[in-house]
């Protein structure tokens, strides 16, 4: 059996990361209506605000584009987040180095999504289910070891400044974090053949092992990088604040889930991208504090984001529905010439004897 190559249909990969300019337009024509409407949106203390409310969700949309492209869901990130935080500030509590504990708390959040990818890829879990049991579970650890209350911490220094409320060059620290998160998310879903793995299975799963994708690693690794990151998250939050809450979570697994779609990552899996998920994580801040700048309640902002998440669930299933009709066609033309063919989308290689 032949292993799979990662450059084999280049063209059929590059389409499939490609679907987010629906999203850009959106960003944009958004952007230009904000500014000629609400023109205290272009205050430089507000462009800040904004950077800083799209650096949490949107690394945490970074990790959960990983796990969406293969048809996966990862309902845990919120309480990792949590999770991640009050460890943190607890062993900073208990004398351990400041960055010994945050390396310790990331490390948490690895091993919970290590756990979740074990569920899904050996135990075969269905990702809702596993996803949301681990994050009931997890949830319940953060609540018993702090008793229910928040663990305040003394997070004086440079790198809980640059990580939570600093700056670099008026740039907000935590803005520079997402930019780099970004950065390798993309360049590992373009360049690397961990990240045509992803999109192998999101295709086909069992298409992409039979053509040699070591499939329950890649998913492992997947929902690692979900919870290593979803961790960051809760070092990022607990910095911010200056303490470790066992509530922080909140909705961050819907306001991430929300950006990736948003950005043109299908819930089937198979097709986006990390561009896409930045601009959706861009998208929902300007959104968020276009909100916030012509007073419209915390209440009726939770309407319009309920609305929001809707929307991206149609244009999702909208997506998907053109995926199944470009197989269905596929499949048609195989039928009609009689002639074996490789559906291009799985992005998969044929296999040998």
């Amino acid at each position: 059996m032949s292993k799979f190559n990662s450059t084999q249909n280049p063209l059929a990969i590059s389409a499939r990361m490609k679907s987010h300019w629906v999203t850009v337009l959106i960003f944009v024509v958004l952007l230009v209506a904000v500014i000629v409407f609400v023109p205290a949106f272009l205050q430089p203390a507000n462009i800040i605000n904004v950077a800083r409310q799209s650096s949490i969700v949107g690394v945490v949309a970074i990790g959960m584009t990983f796990v969406i492209l293969t048809g996966g869901i990862d309902l845990s990130v919120g309480s990792i987040l949590a999770l991640t935080g009050v460890s943190m500030a607890m062993f900073i509590n208990e004398g351990m180095i400041p960055s010994v504990a945050i390396i310790v708390a990331l490390l948490i959040g690895v091993a919970a999504g290590v756990i979740n990818g074990i569920g899904v890829a050996v135990l075969k879990i269905q990702p809702f289910i596993m996803t949301l049991a681990t994050m009931v579970a997890i949830m319940g650890i953060s609540l018993r070891v702090t008793s229910g209350g928040p663990q305040a911490f003394d997070n004086a220094g440079g790198l809980f400044n640059f990580l939570g409320s600093g700056d670099v060059f008026g740039l907000p620290g935590p803005f520079l974090v997402f930019v780099i998160v970004a950065v390798i998310g993309i360049l590992t879903l373009r360049y690397f053949s961990f990240g045509r793995y992803l999109y192998a299975i999101g295709g086909s799963a069992e298409a992409a092992r039979l053509s040699g994708v070591p499939t329950t690693q890649t998913l492992i690794i997947a929902y690692a990088v979900s919870g290593l990151t979803a961790g960051l998250a809760g070092v990022m939050t607990a910095s911010r604040l200056g303490v470790g809450a066992p509530t922080a979570g909140g909705l961050a697994n819907l306001d991430a889930i929300t950006a990736v779609v948003i950005g043109g990552t299908s819930l089937m899996g198979g097709i986006g991208g990390a561009i896409g998920t930045v601009f959706g994580a861009l998208l929902l801040a300007v959104l968020s504090n276009l909100m916030n700048l012509i007073g419209i309640s915390p209440f009726d902002q939770q309407i319009v984001k309920g609305v929001v998440i809707i929307l991206a669930v149609l244009f999702a299933m909208q997506a998907t529905r053109k995926r199944i009709s470009d197989r269905k066609k596929g499949r048609s033309v195989f039928s009609q010439s009689g002639k074996k063919t490789i559906d291009p989308s799985h992005a998969k290689s044929s296999v040998t004897k």
